[in-house]
């Protein structure tokens, strides 16, 4: 089993960036799964063998991810809050949905020389800082993020994505399809299958908190009609069933 820890951006960050997190001890067989979230990661690995570095983006996802990794590799990444790298980066979000991309093919936030700096770090802790020193010193010279499409996140996390999509359109002042386009191009999904992520992840959170609580009981906590609607979302979001994921 590889090691994940979670770090606090500073918080003058916190606004954009949701955290950092690093992961390593991977064994070579060992299959990883990455759960869809909402966000968007840039992931930085560094590779002790070969004394290579390679950064992705990876975009929002719609399903999991299943990784393998050597050894030898250490992962650094920077987790950004739904619509917060659109303060770092024009590039519309939603060219990376499903996708991990080269950095360097991408124009974004962090130069080559910045990428060099933080392969040079020793610990975590130092690339921590590093990183907080950077985005901080960018913070003067950010893009102004779209403060309907941050407030309508808002809206579906505070509700843990129960609210009706066309009342969150009408509170952010947008017509239906107005609201999607632009959804679709800060957060990289549509704010349907968005909601959906969040009604599962606090599917998940219950079932992780009430283990012996019965699924129907779940489902309608959360948000669904019944417990097969419950299913169905947990096989396309996550691959497996509730009963899996409880084993």
């Amino acid at each position: 089993m590889y090691y994940y820890n979670e770090y606090n951006p500073d918080i003058r960050l916190t606004h954009w960036v949701e955290t950092y997190w690093a992961a390593n001890g991977f064994v070579n067989s060992e299959v990883s799964k990455i759960l869809p979230d909402g966000c968007v990661d840039i992931i930085f690995m560094f590779d002790e063998t070969k004394g290579s570095f390679g950064v992705d983006i990876f975009g929002t996802m719609t399903t999991c991810l299943e990784i393998t990794c050597p050894q030898s590799v250490q992962m650094f990444g920077i987790r950004f809050k739904p619509a917060g790298i659109t303060a770092f980066t024009r590039v519309p979000v939603k060219e990376f949905t499903d996708r991990n991309v080269e950095l360097a093919l991408v124009e974004t936030l962090f130069g080559k020389s910045f990428c060099e700096a933080l392969a040079e770090k020793q610990s975590v802790a130092e690339i921590v800082a590093c990183t907080n020193s950077y985005l901080t010193s960018l913070l003067p010279c950010l893009y102004r993020s779209d403060g309907q499409i941050v407030h309508a996140v808002d809206l579906i996390y505070l509700t843990k994505g129960q609210l009706p999509l066309a009342a969150v359109a009408s509170d952010v002042c947008l017509c239906q399809r107005h609201f999607e386009r632009k959804f679709k191009s800060a957060i990289g999904i549509s704010p349907k299958l968005f909601a959906k992520i969040f009604r599962f992840k606090h599917a998940l959170q219950c079932l992780k908190s009430y283990p012996h609580k019965d699924l129907l009981t779940v489902a309608v906590e959360c948000g669904y009609y019944d417990h097969s609607h419950l299913i169905k979302d947990f096989k396309m979001l996550s691959g497996d069933t509730p009963a899996d994921f409880r084993r």
